[in-house]
C-alpha cells in the first residue's frame, strides 16, 4: 500500500461512520411530556441546554422537575430541553444518574445553560473490574475509577494524564518532554528485583495493550485494580496491579461530530550552569580556540512548536451504531533532531440481533508512528538515548567552535577523545529513524440467555512492528576513526499476540439479596520475530541506508546478516468471581484464576490465584441512623495473590545459538552451542497482598475519600544469579533466589466546596506512602549489587541489595569533610576518619533513601458561569537525590572540560577524583506548579449550527519550588535503583498548550 494510499483509507473512516448512521441523521429530538395541568394553564416555554461542569458533554436524558408541581422533562442526545412554565417564579430540579442533583431559580430567563457537577460518591455509579463491572457500593477491593475529565490537562500521554491522580501509582517519563520518550509506571513500590514490574494494561478486554496506543479523547473510563485480591483474577501477570481501559461506545441517533485540536509550545525551563568561554579562560581551564560557544544553545530547538488533531463521529440506529475517531500528531522536541509523526485511528461498533438478545461489538485500533532520534548510542537503541548530548555538551570547552568551513562536512569533526565529540556534527552528519505500527482488535458477542444470564465469546488480537534505520556518513567523527566510507543497518521486528475468552455471568436481586457472578476460560499466546542487517564503505553518502547492498563490506565478507525467533509462549486459565450483597450492606467478593504458562517445565506450569475481600457498609446499620452528617461508610479488608512469570520465555528450556566463526578446511564454519543454562525447577513469582481500608462520604455528600493500608509479601524472586563453571556451562544462571516485602497506605479526600447554578469549586488531595524491604536471598546469592557509575574514575556501585534493608538506600562512602589542602575524607566501617585513599569496599555504608516517604497532588476544579479553570499541584517528601551531575561536573580537576560554576563556589579548592559519597546527596523534597489550565464555553446563541464550541489554554510544568540544585528533584523512582539524576538528563521545559473544542 502507497503512503497516499494509507491516508486515504485512514481518513474514509469517519466518512464510513456517517454513512453508517445515515439513516437516523435526522432523528427527532425525544418529544417534550408536559402534565394536563400544566397545558390547561397560560404557559410560558423555557429552553435550556444541561452539560458536565465544563460544558464539553451534553448529558443525555437528564431529568428537569418543577419543584412543588407536577410536571417534567428530559434531554435528548444534545442535552437539550423545553419545557412550558405554568407560572414563575419557579425552582427547577435538575439530576442526572453520576451528578450531583441542582436547583435552579427561574424569573425570566428563557434560555438555560445548566451545567452538573459529577457525584463522585455515586454508589450507582458502574465501575469495571475485569470481566464484569459491579456497582461503587458493592466494591470491597481498592480500585481506583477515572473518567475522561479526570485526566490532567495539557498532556498527550493518556499514561501521563494520570500522574498522581491514583494513589500509589508511579509514572515517569524516561526521557523528560522528549515526544518519542517511554514512560515507567510502577503501582505500590517494588514488586520484583528481575521480572517485570508494571501493571498487567487490559484495553477494552485485550491483556497487554499499550495505553499511549489510545487517543486521550476516546478514553470512558480507567480503572486501577491496587490489590491482589482485586487482580487475582488475573492471576499471572498482575503482580504489578491491573489497569483497565475501556474506549467509547457508539450511542444510537444522529451522528455526533467532535474535533479537537492542540497546539503545543515549549521553552527551556531550567538547564545546568556552566561555566561561559570567559569564565573558562579567565581559571584556566584551557587554551582560547577563538570561539565563544554555548553548546547547550547549539543542540536546543527554541520553541519548538507542536500539534495534534483528532476528529470522532458516533451514531446509528438502536440495531447498528459506530464511533470512529482519526486522529494526527506531528511534534518536535527540544534536542535537535528529535521529532515525532503519529497517524491512528479506531473504529467500534455495536450491532444487536433477534430483538437484543444478541449483542456483537467490535473495537479496532491503528497507531503508525515515524520517529527521529539524535542520540549516539548503538544503533540497535532506539529509545530514550537522545539526552547523551546534553552530557557531552556540559563538559565541552566553550571556546571551540562547532563549525569548520575547511572540513567536507562544514561541521567541526572532534576525534579521538573521551566524551569530546561535537553533538551538533554527531546528529546532523548521521540518521537514526524508527517506524512503529501497532494494531489492536478484538470482537465480542454476547447472548443474553436470560433476564439475569448471559454469555460472551471474545476474540482478539494485538500486531505490533518495529523498523529501525540507522545511516552514518564517511564524515562521522566514527566512520573517520574507523577508516571507513559510512555504514548503515536497517532491522525490521514483529510480534504478535492472539487471545480467545470464554465467559458467562450471572446477576440477580431478590429481596435483599445480590449475587453477581461470572465465570470462563482463556487461552492467550505470543510470538515474536525479526531480522537485521548491517554493511559499510558505501560509495556515496546518498545513499543512506537505502542500498544496503552497495556498501563494499558485503563483497569482503565483514557485512552482517542476522535473524530471530521466540520461542511461542502460551497462557491457558479457567476463572472465576462472586459476589453477595446482604441489604446492601454486608458484601464479599471471592474470585480464582487457575493459569498455566508454557515458560515453565511440565511440572511447574499451572498456578492457583486466589482472592477474597469483605466489606460492611456502616452507614447502613439502624444505630448509625441519629448520625445525619455520615452518608455512607464502609469498612473493607481483602487478600489475594497473584503471579509473576515476566522473564524469557526459554529459563527453563535448554536451547541452543549460534556461536563462534571457526576455520576449517579453507572456509569459515560457525558452530553451536547451548544458549544458555537452563533451569527446570524455576516457579512462580508469587504476591501475597493484605489489604484493609475504608470509604466514607459525609455532610451531605459535600465531603468523600478512602483510605487503604497494605501489605505485600513476594516469594521466589527471580533473578540472574553466579554459579561455577563447571558444573555450569554458563557463569549466570535464572533462579528464585528469595523474597521482599513492601507496605504503605494510601489516601484519598474529595469535597464539594461549592455547586452553585452560576459557579462550583470542587478540590481532592491524594497521599501515598511505601516502603520496600528484601526479606533474604537463598543459596549462595548474599547480596545484589547495581547502578555502575560511569568512568572516567572507577566510583564503582552506588546500590546493594541486602537481607533485611531497605530498597531504595544508596550504598556508598560517607563524606567526612576535606583536609586544609582539598583532600577528601570518608568514615571507614569503624567510624574512623581516613583518606579517600585508604578507602575499602566495606567501608561502604546504607545511606538516606531515594524513595519519597510521602507522595501528594492537590487538584483545584472551578468554573464560573461560562469560563473553567483548573490547578493541578504534585509534591514528594522525605526523599534523597544523588545529582551525579554536580559528582562529575562540579569539580574543576581535569583541564580542557568545562564545569558547573558551583565548581569554584563551594569546591574552590578540592583537590583529587570525586569520591562515590554521600557529599552528592541532596534533599528533594518539592513543590510542583504541575498545570494550570483555563477554558471559555460560548453560548448556544453564539455558535449557530455548532452544538458546542470551547477554548483552552494550559501551562505544564511551570514551577518548581525546592531546594535542590539540580535540574529535577523528580527523578525516577521506579525499579531497584530509585533517587539518581542521571548525568544523560534531558532538558527541563515549560510547555504552552492551546486548544480548541467544537461538536455540531
Amino acid at each position: 500500500m502507497t503512503k497516499h494510499s494509507k491516508w486515504i483509507a485512514i481518513c474514509s473512516i469517519p466518512i464510513l461512520s456517517c454513512a453508517v448512521a445515515r439513516e437516523s441523521l435526522y432523528a427527532a429530538a425525544r418529544p417534550v411530556i408536559r402534565s394536563a395541568y400544566e397545558t390547561s394553564l397560560q404557559q410560558r416555554t423555557i429552553r435550556g441546554k444541561i452539560t458536565n461542569v465544563n460544558g464539553t458533554m451534553p448529558l443525555i436524558g437528564a431529568s428537569i422537575k418543577i419543584k412543588g408541581m407536577q410536571g417534567g422533562t428530559s434531554t435528548n442526545q444534545d442535552g437539550l430541553f423545553e419545557l412550558a412554565l405554568p407560572q414563575v417564579p419557579v425552582t427547577l430540579v435538575i439530576s442526572s444518574l453520576g451528578y450531583i442533583t441542582k436547583e435552579v431559580a427561574v424569573t425570566d430567563q428563557q434560555n438555560l445553560n445548566i451545567q452538573l457537577q459529577e457525584d463522585a460518591n455515586n454508589l450507582e455509579e458502574v465501575v469495571v473490574v475485569g470481566y464484569g463491572s459491579l456497582d461503587k457500593r458493592e466494591l470491597t477491593s481498592a480500585v481506583s475509577n477515572l473518567k475522561q475529565r479526570d485526566l490532567v490537562a495539557g498532556t498527550v500521554s493518556p499514561l501521563l494524564a494520570i500522574q498522581g491522580k491514583v494513589p500509589g501509582l508511579n509514572i515517569a517519563s524516561n526521557n523528560g518532554s522528549d515526544p518519542n520518550a517511554s514512560v515507567s509506571i510502577q503501582l505500590r513500590g517494588v514488586n520484583s528485583v528481575k521480572a517485570s514490574q508494571g501493571p498487567l494494561v487490559v484495553i477494552d478486554g485485550v491483556p497487554g495493550g499499550d495505553i499511549n496506543s489510545v487517543a486521550k479523547e476516546d478514553i470512558e473510563s480507567i480503572n486501577v485494580l491496587r490489590d491482589a485480591s482485586a487482580a487475582a483474577i488475573y492471576g499471572t501477570r498482575a503482580s504489578g496491579g491491573v489497569i483497565l481501559v475501556t474506549t467509547k461506545r457508539p450511542q444510537p441517533g444522529k451522528a455526533t461530530v467532535n474535533f479537537t485540536s492542540e497546539y503545543f509550545i515549549e521553552s527551556v525551563r531550567k538547564r545546568p550552569d556552566v561555566l561561559s568561554a570567559e569564565e573558562y579562560l579567565a581559571h584556566g581551564l584551557g587554551e582560547d580556540n577563538g570561539a565563544r560557544t554555548d553548546w547547550y544553545d547549539v543542540i536546543t530547538n527554541k520553541n519548538p512548536f507542536s500539534h495534534r488533531q483528532v476528529v470522532n463521529v458516533s451514531g446509528g440506529s438502536e440495531n447498528a451504531n459506530v464511533y470512529t475517531t482519526f486522529f494526527k500528531r506531528d511534534a518536535k522536541g527540544i534536542s535537535i533532531g528529535s521529532q515525532r509523526g503519529e497517524i491512528g485511528g479506531r473504529v467500534n461498533t455495536n450491532f444487536k440481533f433477534f430483538d437484543g438478545r444478541a449483542e456483537l461489538s467490535t473495537n479496532a485500533s491503528y497507531n503508525q508512528v515515524d520517529a527521529d532520534f539524535p542520540g549516539n548510542s548503538a544503533p540497535g537503541n532506539f529509545r530514550d538515548e537522545n539526552n547523551s548530548l546534553y552530557n557531552i555538551a556540559i563538559g565541552l570547552d566553550p571556546t571551540i567552535s562547532p563549525y569548520d568551513p575547511s572540513d567536507p562536512s562544514g561541521y567541526n569533526v572532534l576525534t579521538g577523545g573521551y566524551n569530546t565529540w561535537n553533538p551538533l556534527a554527531e546528529v546532523m552528519l548521521r540518521k537514526k529513524q524508527n517506524q512503529y505500527r501497532y494494531l489492536l482488535a478484538n470482537a465480542t458477542l454476547k447472548v443474553n440467555l436470560t433476564e439475569d444470564l448471559y454469555t460472551t465469546a471474545m476474540v482478539g488480537i494485538k500486531s505490533n512492528s518495529e523498523h529501525p534505520s540507522f545511516f552514518r556518513s564517511a564524515q562521522h567523527r566514527v566512520s573517520r576513526e574507523q577508516n571507513v566510507d559510512g555504514y548503515a543497518k536497517q532491522e525490521y521486528k514483529r510480534w504478535q499476540d492472539r487471545i480467545v475468552e470464554w465467559t458467562v455471568n450471572y446477576s440477580k436481586r431478590f429481596e435483599n439479596h445480590q449475587i453477581t457472578a461470572v465465570a470462563g476460560y482463556s487461552y492467550q499466546d505470543f510470538n515474536g520475530q525479526g531480522f537485521w542487517a548491517e554493511n559499510s564503505n558505501f560509495p556515496v553518502d546518498g545513499l543512506e541506508e537505502h542500498d544496503m547492498g552497495s556498501g563494499t563490506w558485503l563483497a569482503d565478507g565483514r557485512a552482517g546478516l542476522g535473524s530471530w525467533k521466540d520461542p511461542w509462549v502460551k497462557l491457558a486459565a479457567f476463572f472465576g468471581r462472586v459476589n453477595y450483597s446482604f441489604k446492601d450492606r454486608y458484601i464479599i467478593t471471592a474470585n480464582l484464576r487457575h493459569e498455566g504458562s508454557s515458560k515453565f517445565a511440565p511440572g511447574n506450569r499451572w498456578g492457583t490465584f486466589p482472592g477474597v475481600s469483605a466489606g460492611w457498609r456502616l452507614s447502613e446499620e439502624p444505630f448509625m441512623g441519629k448520625l445525619s452528617f455520615i452518608d455512607d461508610i464502609k469498612i473493607r479488608a481483602g487478600y489475594g495473590e497473584t503471579g509473576n512469570e515476566g522473564f524469557g520465555a526459554e529459563v527453563s528450556t535448554r536451547m541452543y545459538s549460534a556461536d563462534t566463526w571457526w576455520p576449517f578446511a579453507g572456509n569459515w564454519n560457525r558452530t553451536f552451542g547451548v544458549k544458555h543454562n537452563q533451569n527446570p525447577n524455576i516457579r512462580w513469582e508469587i504476591k501475597k497482598e493484605y489489604n484493609v481500608g475504608m470509604d466514607f462520604t459525609i455532610l451531605n455528600n459535600k465531603l468523600s475519600g478512602r483510605f487503604d493500608y497494605y501489605k505485600r509479601v513476594i516469594d521466589n524472586l527471580i533473578y540472574e544469579i553466579s554459579v561455577s563453571q563447571p558444573p555450569a556451562i554458563h557463569d549466570k544462571t535464572t533462579m528464585n533466589v528469595g523474597s521482599m516485602e513492601n507496605q504503605g497506605f494510601e489516601f484519598e479526600l474529595n469535597y464539594n466546596v461549592v455547586n452553585k447554578n452560576d459557579w462550583t469549586y470542587t478540590t481532592s488531595l491524594v497521599a501515598s506512602h511505601n516502603k520496600s524491604n528484601l526479606r533474604t536471598l537463598w543459596g549462595s546469592q548474599t547480596f545484589m549489587d547495581d547502578k555502575n557509575f560511569p568512568a572516567p574514575g572507577s566510583p564503582g556501585t552506588a546500590v546493594r541489595l541486602y537481607p533485611g534493608e531497605a530498597i531504595g538506600q544508596f550504598y556508598i562512602w560517607q563524606f567526612a569533610g576535606f583536609t586544609d589542602d582539598g583532600q577528601w575524607l570518608l568514615y571507614n566501617k569503624n567510624n574512623e576518619v581516613i583518606p579517600a585513599s585508604d578507602k575499602k569496599l566495606d567501608d561502604k555504608r546504607f545511606i538516606g533513601n531515594g524513595i519519597p516517604k510521602l507522595q501528594l497532588s492537590w487538584n483545584h476544579a472551578i468554573s464560573y458561569k461560562n469560563w473553567d479553570a483548573s490547578i493541578y499541584l504534585r509534591s514528594w517528601l522525605g526523599y534523597d537525590v544523588f545529582n551525579m551531575t554536580k559528582m562529575y561536573y562540579g569539580i574543576a580537576n581535569v583541564t580542557g572540560r568545562n564545569v558547573l560554576k558551583s565548581a569554584y563556589d563551594e569546591l574552590a579548592n578540592v583537590k583529587g577524583e570525586k569520591q562515590l559519597s554521600d557529599y552528592w546527596l541532596e534533599n528533594g523534597n518539592f513543590l510542583k506548579v504541575d498545570a494550570i489550565s483555563l477554558g471559555y464555553t460560548f453560548n448556544k446563541k453564539w455558535i449557530g449550527p455548532f452544538k458546542n464550541i470551547r477554548v483552552y489554554a494550559t501551562g505544564r510544568d511551570l514551577f518548581v519550588f525546592t531546594k535542590y540544585s539540580g535540574l529535577d528533584p523528580e527523578i525516577n523512582i521506579n525499579g531497584l535503583t530509585p533517587g539518581f539524576e542521571e548525568l544523560d538528563v534531558y532538558p527541563r521545559t515549560r510547555t504552552f498548550m492551546f486548544g480548541l473544542q467544537a461538536s455540531f
